[in-house]
């Protein structure tokens, strides 16, 4: 059989922006592929209809969507580096956004619309106007409107002042945006008749999840000029007057908002008991009284947390059809779509024992994308009978390829069972002797599962048993599992061990003097944890990783308030800082003897490069063996969506890092 190599990911697809047309008839949705000459990504729009999908535009520079009618799609494009036919067109360069109308029927895209702006999250309205979001700037929002020599000499200011940033708010970067000083997300609306661009919120409104209804559109934000609150506001807008009134304040963080009939349904968490990592309730709002009422505290796990490296592209967070709100929920066993209706109960739509990573749903019919049964992504119909699968874009990519499939293995600690999983290498020979890779989660409110991870299954495939497991801390059981306050490196770290101790019981075959540690993000943190803890690892491969929780307080895109998960008091206190001192991996880094390779990207904003450098420099100052790797235009999302060849790079590092020291 073939076996899985480093560079494999470069010949899977996948898939995102699941979208149904008006009626449900059609499915359009992006696939993304890697050009493997020109080491980048391409996604294609595709089609689905009458149960065949076709490919719809194949310049490979999609980004987002949506249905005018039954029949037309329009799309964006980044216009940036496309070659400019119609020289005399000059205000076609500076438009930021282009739309391009498709006829499903075939056909070629025509230019439909240019705005001057970054836009996205379209509406279309029934009058043929087009809601939207639009990333402005405090300092000049209203740069839309100029044209001409207004226009050009206000870009030629901020061209001039580009070397140079005054802060004046806090958070102030943001991972895969960098500094956001004075950006704020605003709602426009393009008035098609008119031909006129508007905007709808004012200059330091920061507006999250929108939604329309009848003529109204309820959007939450935040309203500032400084300091950024943690709590959101709920507004409803009123399309013919373009005026915005609040009616909920800053009670909850909110995830989601959507209507069921006429109710409005608030998704979201005060925080009050389990912080800002806090599970959402939901709740109903009454426009009339302006009562907010819980609906069902459920304590589900919204969202998509089951982790891969096989995921690009967008996904929808919460969606409603008919008398329910549906939204992907991950359960301990796996991932669920559920819907909840307004008498609060919640129903699962379909069970995996996999990932999902996308759906939508039109008319009771529910489609999604997934990672089943150690599968590649694929697109399935949601049936009473379980899942349907509809395509088989991967099914070449791993035919006669060994796949190792996850062994289930728990271990049990602190009243807690761990639930964990172990790869074996292909022809596995208990009477021989393997090497070994414990790899560690992010999050930490994230969770591994028996799904598809190319990494892991390179390293099984080169002899290497891989095992994985969900500790204290981890998504999908509930809020007082998830929860570390105050308990990082104590409880987490105890049963990580303990899962470790667990595999080496149930696999004697795992040479216990060749066992390899990485991890990134929290699972960087915890690397580094076991840095200064243990030398039971020939070697440590660390990525992205937290080292001193004190320096990388104000200088994350992580708020400081949820620095109170690792600090019960004010950081700038001296109670605070021995607390945060005392979960730095770097306070006991004179512990450290592992041979450790360090991974980092320089604009990683999640968890800045800072900790990286000064974990290194610590390292080479008490001479253990140490190499860091820095990757230059890369954030934190390196291994999951950073550059192709940074992608392979960046695993070939590892890679050779345990070869070097376990082999």
């Amino acid at each position: 059989m073939k076996k899985i190599t480093l560079d494999t990911f470069m010949d899977f697809r996948m898939l995102s922006s699941l979208t149904f047309s008006p009626d449900g008839g059609k499915l359009a949705y992006l696939l993304t592929e890697i050009d493997r000459e020109k080491k980048e990504y391409v996604s294609r729009l595709h089609l689905r209809s009458g149960g065949e999908d076709r490919p719809m535009v194949s310049d490979g520079r999609i980004g987002e969507f949506f249905f005018e009618d039954e029949d037309h799609l329009l799309f964006a494009t980044d216009p940036r580096g496309e070659k400019k036919k119609e020289k005399d067109e000059e205000e076609e360069k500076d438009a930021t956004t282009v739309l391009y109308r498709l006829p499903l029927a075939g056909g070629e895209a025509v230019k439909a619309l240019e705005l001057p702006l970054d836009a996205g999250e379209f509406r279309l309205l029934p009058d043929g106007d087009l809601l939207m979001t639009g990333e402005i700037s405090t300092d000049n929002p209203d740069l839309y409107l100029l044209t001409g020599d207004k226009r050009k000499k206000a870009l030629e200011k901020i061209d001039g002042e580009k070397d140079y940033e005054v802060l004046t708010e806090s958070p102030f970067v943001y991972n895969g945006r960098g500094l956001i000083q004075g950006k704020r997300s605003a709602l426009f609306i393009w008035r098609a008749k008119e031909k006129k661009l508007r905007r709808l919120t004012g200059k330091t409104m920061d507006v999250g999840t929108f939604r329309v209804h009848g003529k109204e559109v309820w959007y939450s934000g935040v309203n500032f000029r400084n300091r950024r609150p943690n709590r959101d506001c709920l507004y409803r807008l009123d399309l013919e007057t373009g005026k915005s009134e609040q009616v909920l304040g800053p009670r909850l963080m909110i995830s989601a908002l959507e209507f069921i009939g006429d109710t409005p349904v608030v998704v979201g968490a005060d925080g009050k008991r389990f912080g800002d990592s806090e599970n959402p309730c939901f709740y109903t709002f009454d426009p009339r009284s302006r009562e907010l009422k819980l609906l069902c505290e459920a304590d589900e796990s919204l969202g998509y947390g089951m982790l891969t490296d096989v995921e690009y592209g967008s996904a929808r967070f919460t969606g409603s059809d008919g008398d329910y709100l549906y939204f992907p929920a991950l359960d301990r066993d796996g991932c669920r779509l559920k819907r909840i209706g307004l008498d609060g109960r919640i129903e699962t739509v379909v069970s995996t024992g996999g990932l999902i990573s996308d759906f939508d749903v039109r008319g009771g019919r529910a489609v999604f994308a997934g990672l089943l049964d150690m599968k590649l992504p694929e697109l399935y119909a949601a049936e009473k009978g379980g899942p349907r699968c509809l395509t088989s874009w991967n099914t070449a990519v791993l035919e006669d390829t060994y796949v190792a499939q996850p062994q289930p293995l728990t271990a049990e600690l602190d009243g807690e069972e761990i639930d964990g999983w172990v790869l074996l290498p292909e022809d596995y020979d208990p009477q021989k002797k393997y090497p070994a890779v414990l790899d560690i989660h992010g999050g930490p409110k994230c969770a591994y599962g028996p799904v598809f991870f190319h990494e892991m299954q390179a390293w099984a495939a080169r002899g290497y048993i891989v095992f994985f497991c969900n500790p204290h801390g981890s998504d999908g059981r509930g809020n007082a599992f998830s929860y570390l306050d105050l308990q990082w490196g104590g409880i987490d770290y105890r049963q990580i061990m303990a899962f470790t101790d667990r595999v080496l019981e149930a696999y004697p075959a795992v040479d216990a003097g060749r066992l390899c540690c990485t991890g990134g993000s929290y699972g960087g943190y915890m690397s580094n944890w076991i840095l200064g803890h243990t030398d039971r690892f020939c070697c440590i491969a660390t990525q992205r990783s937290i080292a001193n929780w004190v320096s990388m307080y104000g200088l994350s895109d992580i708020p400081p308030v949820s620095s109170f998960e690792i600090c019960s008091a004010d950081p700038y206190s001296e109670k605070g800082f021995e607390e945060m001192w005392e979960v730095s991996p770097l306070k006991y880094v004179r512990n450290a003897k592992t041979p450790t390779l360090i991974i980092h990207s320089e604009e990683d904003y999640r968890c800045p490069i800072a900790e990286g450098y000064q974990l290194y420099t610590a390292l080479v100052y008490l001479r253990v063996p140490a190499r860091m790797v820095v990757f230059h235009g890369e954030n934190h999302e390196l291994s999951r969506t950073g550059k192709p060849a940074h992608r392979l790079r960046r695993l070939e590092e590892i890679t050779g890092w345990f070869d070097r020291y376990a082999k």
